[in-house]
């Protein structure tokens, strides 16, 4: 069942402010679908609910060309803790999840945070907000519906974090994989939480949201909770949005203890006796980036020696 758009407050005649105020599409560059007539939203264009097929708006293929480079590292690894689900040694391999993805299908090259469990990832060089996607949080989703779900955060000095206005419309309870129709998270349901694609798509985010973000939690008739604006205002002006360092992904448990930038409750895949509970991370693509010094010095010297030749050339 959907939740309706009063409660998410898009709806302009309803609550004042709307965060998407574009009917088609979203502050991310997703399409949207608003049906007023039945008080309903769907993230990802028409597509009904339980889609098998969703369209892919801010997915990023893995082989993309676009994706210059990738987490070089990682720090603050914290696994989660619960008493029926376990992390096996075997997902316990942060170091997998660096590097290029190279495959589209599902893979053990992945590090597992657990219930609640979260990760920060450095890079080489920093993630700049250039046009649209800036980068993008890959998952080992299984299939379209079986989407294991994460909080994403960036900053620029490792200590301030900014988080993705995010949210989430479905209202089932999802239990796990084994439970066929209480196992299904649906893509259109899913706004700016990592992952919304399974294997080999990575979802894309835009830096430039965050200034958006930051924009509206100033206005009256925001539809964030007051939990997210407080943070929001709190951290946004320590982010330099051409110099981001770090991206931060937190494992969301999905029995509805945690909740969207609204305060509504998001339901993922839980269950117990699971040995790779939480999100399964496989890697991160920076499509923005500032050039290694080398790059530079590269594209200097062949200016450079395209000025010379086309002076002798005279």
């Amino acid at each position: 069942m959907k939740k309706a758009l009063a409660l998410l407050a898009t709806c302009a005649q309803c609550f004042g402010a709307s965060y998407f105020n574009n009917d088609s599409v979203a502050p991310n560059g997703e399409k949207i679908h608003q049906d007023l007539s039945a008080y309903e939203l769907y993230f990802g264009g028409a597509a009904q609910a339980g889609s098998s097929s969703p369209t892919r708006d801010s997915a990023i293929w893995y082989k993309r060309k676009e994706i210059k480079t990738w987490a070089t590292g990682y720090k603050d690894l914290r696994y989660g803790t619960s008493s029926s689900n376990s992390i096996a040694d075997k997902w316990k391999t942060p170091e997998k999840s660096l590097g290029a993805v190279t495959s589209s299908e599902p893979t053990e090259d992945v590090v597992c945070l657990g219930d609640g469990g979260e990760i920060t990832y450095t890079f080489a060089t920093p993630i700049v907000n250039g046009s649209g996607v800036d980068f993008a949080v890959f998952e080992n989703g299984f299939d379209a519906n079986y989407l294991e779900l994460g909080y994403v955060e960036v900053s620029t000095d490792g200590v301030h974090f900014v988080r993705f206005p995010n949210f989430y419309l479905g209202e089932t309870e999802v239990i796990d994989m084994d439970v066929t129709e209480a196992g299904d998270v649906y893509p259109e349901d899913v706004y700016n939480l990592a992952s919304k694609y399974e294997s080999g798509y990575g979802h894309g985010f835009d830096l430039g949201e965050l200034e958006y973000a930051y924009n509206y939690a100033l206005t009256d008739g925001s539809a964030f909770s007051d939990e997210y604006r407080k943070s929001l205002l709190e951290n946004f002006g320590f982010l330099d949005l051409n110099n981001i360092l770090y991206v931060k992904i937190i494992d969301i448990y999905g029995d509805g203890s945690c909740v969207d930038s609204e305060g509504h409750p998001i339901y993922d895949p839980t269950g117990p006796n699971n040995e790779a509970p939480g999100i399964d991370i496989k890697g991160i693509g920076v499509l923005n980036t500032i050039p290694e010094p080398a790059t530079f010095a590269a594209l200097f010297g062949a200016a450079a020696l395209a000025l010379a030749l086309r002076k002798r050339s005279k």
